[in-house]
């Protein structure tokens, strides 16, 4: 390849991370329609970690905070930074370090999604557990979500 199209694929991830954080994983699928040797796809996400343009610890932050800010849970977001090829372990020390209380994450959503979650009946709740699992929340988070809202709920009255 060419110093041209190497300087070429270079401002290409240069512009895809103006927009936005990626892995490393997402740049290297991005940029194979520019560099078919993975060589220098690695030469240029070396380059661009050097200059601190692009960062797995950062992305794996962005990830983390925006799905929290949604309303997932914590299964959720490990399974989109699988998704995006981020490391668990940068997952997990975001998370640690940011320390989500889950169940109260859990009532937050319910109480966005439910006018009174208190006045639900059997089998709403299980569609509300259900919903909550389904955003990434475990089972027992949900639950104790569920009861929290209905508890908030409760007191507002």
């Amino acid at each position: 390849m060419t110093d041209k199209s190497l300087e070429k694929a270079f401002a290409y991830a240069l512009k895809l991370l103006a927009k936005k954080d990626y892995s490393v994983y997402e740049l290297t699928g991005k940029l194979k329609s520019y560099c078919k040797n993975s060589e220098e796809i690695r030469n240029i996400i070396t380059r661009l970690q050097e200059l601190n343009y692009q960062s797995d610890a950062r992305c794996a932050e962005m990830l983390v905070r925006h799905y929290i800010g949604s309303g997932y849970g914590r299964l959720k977001i490990y399974f989109e930074a699988k998704n995006r090829g981020v490391k668990q372990d940068l997952i997990s020390a975001c998370l640690e370090e940011i320390g989500t209380d889950w169940e109260s994450l859990a009532r937050d959503v319910l109480m966005r999604k439910y006018e009174n979650p208190g006045a639900l009946d059997y089998k709403e709740k299980q569609k509300a557990v259900a919903f909550l699992v389904r955003r990434g929340f475990t089972p027992s988070e949900a639950l104790k979500g569920l009861k929290e809202a209905a508890a908030y709920a409760a007191e507002e009255d």
